[in-house]
């Protein structure tokens, strides 16, 4: 297995719950486990996570002050999102938002997507999204101006 150069660590309130719900809903696959730690390390798809409940150190406790991940949201490019969106169903979990179409400038290029958020157990905000390609972008990007 390659370890991703940046892994989430999410602290979850109830590992086991957690653990089904990106297993069953999402699709995770489980790479390995600590029970005894309540700990996982996930994969979808190329993209990595790990979850994580209670744990012991103050350093990621939930009492820290801060937003606790609001104002941060998890992107995961996957090949198709009719199979999430057919187990989200199943599993009656209602996406945030509906599914949209968006393009994205980078320079001279737009890259297109369909997307959608959904939020699992703890609260934590994922959009998954499929690739619909790339296109020359409607609007030159602007020259910087020389320091």
């Amino acid at each position: 297995m390659q370890w991703n150069a940046l892994v989430p660590e999410l602290v979850v309130e109830d590992y086991q719950r957690s653990k089904d719900f990106y297993q069953e809903v999402f699709g995770f696959r489980l790479c390995f486990e600590r029970p005894e730690d309540r700990f996982g390390y996930f994969e979808l798809e190329g993209a990595q996570l790990m979850l994580l409940q209670a744990p012991g150190a103050a350093v990621c406790g939930m009492q820290r002050p801060g937003p606790k991940g609001k104002g941060i949201h998890f992107q995961l490019e996957i090949a198709t999102l009719a199979d999430l969106l057919a187990r989200l169903q199943a599993a009656d979990v209602q996406p945030e938002t509906e599914i949209s179409e968006s393009w994205y400038r980078a320079d001279a290029i737009e890259h297109g997507q369909r997307e959608f958020f959904v939020s699992d157990p703890d609260g934590y905000l994922f959009r998954f999204c499929e690739c619909l390609g790339e296109r020359d972008a409607a609007v030159e990007p602007q020259a910087s101006a020389s320091p």
